[in-house]
């Protein structure tokens, strides 16, 4: 991704819940139950099964936002691609 797309997409990412079309409320009820949900998880596994856990869930993390970063890519290629048409 180069300099400016780079910059669109944190402009983009660091400005999403600011967004009047998102649904807030219903975000923070997502995530209030992700949360719940994790920590539920971390008091029945062992420190091994945790650490197995944390490794994969970075690694999961770590790709959605490469997953996410090309779909920006390729959204912003379509749309210039459209305005030329």
């Amino acid at each position: 991704m180069d300099e400016y797309l780079d910059c669109l997409f944190q402009y983009v990412s660091n400005h999403l819940l600011l967004d009047a079309r998102l649904d807030v409320i219903d975000y923070s009820r997502w995530n209030e139950r992700q949360d719940m949900a994790w920590e539920a998880v971390k008091k029945v596994l062992t420190p091994e099964q945790l650490h197995l856990v944390e490794d994969y869930r970075d690694a999961w993390c770590g790709l959605r936002f490469l997953e996410d970063r090309l779909l920006f890519q390729k959204a912003v290629s379509l749309g210039k691609w459209m305005a030329r048409v």
